[in-house]
């Protein structure tokens, strides 16, 4: 049994209760463009804020090494951006990455995640100099 093979499975699922099942209850989860949350509902109010705001997710963990006390894996990452977003409503999202699970009796106790935010960025619509507002302040923060 994997917990990254789980959370996999129930985010491509849409599942919000199976991957909160797979956090423990003061899990945290470092999102790049959501932030930070703490608690099992602040991670609810996420993770529903996601499925809201997106459609058809493909979330592939294309490799994932595991031992009880944390995880890794890189992953590809796709999804089309819903009409809650009219922005970018209708756009194809796809980006590669990589995530770190920090485990605490086989759950989820800290997860974070690492991707090139401004391939992201640009594939959502940003203008360039829009993006690289969102870069700098990051850097500056």
């Amino acid at each position: 049994m994997s917990i990254v093979r789980d959370f996999e499975k129930a985010f491509n699922r849409q599942d919000v209760d199976g991957l909160l099942a797979c956090f423990t209850e003061r899990g945290s989860y470092v999102d790049t463009f959501f932030g930070v949350h703490t608690g099992q509902a602040a991670l609810r109010e996420m993770f529903t804020r996601m499925f809201r705001e997106g459609r058809d997710y493909s979330w592939g963990m294309d490799v994932v090494v595991e031992t009880p006390a944390a995880a890794a894996a890189e992953w590809t990452f796709g999804y089309v951006v819903s009409d809650a977003v009219p922005r970018s409503a209708g756009r194809r999202v796809r980006f590669r990455g990589m995530s770190v699970f920090e485990l605490d009796g086989g759950r989820v106790a800290r997860y974070r995640e690492y991707f090139n935010e401004g391939v992201a960025l640009l594939q959502l619509g940003f203008k360039p100099e829009s993006i690289a507002k969102v870069l700098g302040r990051k850097l500056a923060g």
